[in-house]
């Protein structure tokens, strides 16, 4: 329902954001919503500053001001502007929302993250919070799940939407996806709803393919992933979850652990850059914010390698929203496990990120004066070149070991590596 006629939304005027970090759980501030400036406001809590953690260093530093938001998220924060699912989570949020007879063109950012409320993504929690979902069914039948999604997509009836939003859990990303239990011994899975499972469980995440995904698009997905181990890019733990009727991507989460949950921050909102517009930041400003937030050699050359594998496997969906950072207890940062590494176009044909000033062909020459921006020196840039390189020679194996087929592993070698298809 739309219009004049849509139900009246109870605005969130205010929340408290707590810090669930690794088994301790404190109160980090408030945040609050100005709707004439349509601008929220954030406050540390004095507590917080007697022992402050550097949850958002370059936009957000620990003291005792009122920081206003961003107009580059909607008036909100970077920090708590990745807490908000984009793309999927959002649509679907909205979808259940206008069949309740709202107007979810109305929520403010706050409405939103009240939605979020204490089973986002990351270590943040937001209170009050608002229930978006009363099932408790915990059992995980993929296929079931993947044709709803799609049906959400289209804009076409659904049977079981409660079941979509309780499992999606706050992830990002535009592809369909939930968060899930899983019991690696047995492959058992069961949605997670923010429940606590038996120890022998872990928290993984599952996607699904969207309308504008190849068919095969999960057995790619897991082939990319393999790759990129093999190229030397730090990955979660992946799988491949077959049924009778698809294969579904999954990964295993690092937002979470047997610690408990860890703090993640983006690219995209630690700087304020727009990562739906393509050129936000490049490639050296992320090796750069890369440096300045971890001071670990070790970590730029991690992000290094993860540029180079996007150039070289074709991954051109890299805006800033997809390169992030983990802060452990101690406020130590590193980047995560990287993730959505896939064949991609991107904008225009272009890569979200440019590598010395050039998206649409970089090559080796391109490459090397990014290196300039480190501090690891010409040679072991180039040995990390060549080193990828090797991986993304042997696409056909990976591609093979996923199950991928013939016709799809030949068209991405011949972007890749520039071979004639298979006999």
């Amino acid at each position: 329902m739309r219009g004049g006629g849509a139900k009246e939304i109870a605005h969130v005027e205010r929340l408290r954001v707590d810090l669930a970090l690794e088994g301790t759980r404190r109160t980090v501030g408030t945040l609050a919503w100005s709707l004439p400036n349509r601008t929220a406001f954030f406050q540390y809590d004095p507590a917080f500053l007697a022992a402050p953690l550097p949850l958002s260093p370059f936009r957000l530093p620990a003291d005792g001001r009122v920081l206003p938001g961003h107009p580059v998220f909607e008036g909100l924060h970077g920090l708590f502007s990745d807490s908000l699912p984009d793309g999927w989570g959002r649509k679907l949020l909205d979808r259940r929302l206008s069949s309740a007879g709202y107007d979810a063109r109305r929520l403010t950012p706050l409405d939103r993250l009240a939605f979020v409320g204490e089973r986002g993504m990351g270590a943040l929690r937001y209170i009050p919070e608002n229930p978006d979902g009363d099932t408790k069914d915990a059992q995980a039948d993929l296929d079931f799940l993947s044709d709803e999604a799609r049906r959400i997509e289209n804009d076409e009836p659904q049977t079981d939407i409660s079941k979509l939003v309780g499992a999606q859990g706050g992830s990002g990303g535009a592809r369909p996806k939930i968060v899930v239990g899983l019991e690696p011994a047995t492959g058992k899975l069961l949605l997670d709803y923010g429940q606590q499972f038996p120890e022998r469980f872990e928290r993984w995440l599952v996607k699904f393919r969207s309308t504008d995904d190849p068919r095969e698009i999960g057995a790619e997905e897991f082939a990319y992933a393999r790759m990129a181990q093999a190229a030397g890019v730090v990955m979660s733990e992946t799988r491949l979850l077959r049924t009778g009727k698809d294969a579904y991507f999954a990964v295993k989460r690092f937002d979470r652990s047997r610690a408990g949950c860890h703090h993640v921050h983006t690219a995209a909102g630690l700087v304020d850059a727009d990562f739906r517009v393509p050129g936000a930041i490049d490639y050296e400003a992320l090796l750069k914010i890369t440096w300045a937030l971890t001071k670990n050699a070790a970590h730029v050359e991690q992000m290094f390698r993860r540029m180079v594998f996007n150039v070289l496997a074709h991954n051109r969906d890299d805006h800033a929203r997809n390169h992030a950072f983990l802060m452990n207890g101690a406020g130590e940062w590193s980047p995560t496990p990287a993730y959505d590494l896939t064949f991609s176009n991107g904008p225009a044909g272009e890569h979200n990120l440019a590598v010395a000033g050039e998206g649409r062909n970089p090559d080796r020459a391109h490459i090397l004066q990014a290196a300039q921006e480190t501090s690891m020196g010409a040679a072991r840039a180039g040995a990390i070149l060549e080193e990828v390189q090797g991986a993304i020679a042997l696409w056909p194996t990976f591609a093979d070991e996923a199950g991928l087929s013939r016709r799809r592993a030949d068209e991405i070698n011949g972007v890749l590596n520039g071979r004639k298809p298979s006999p």
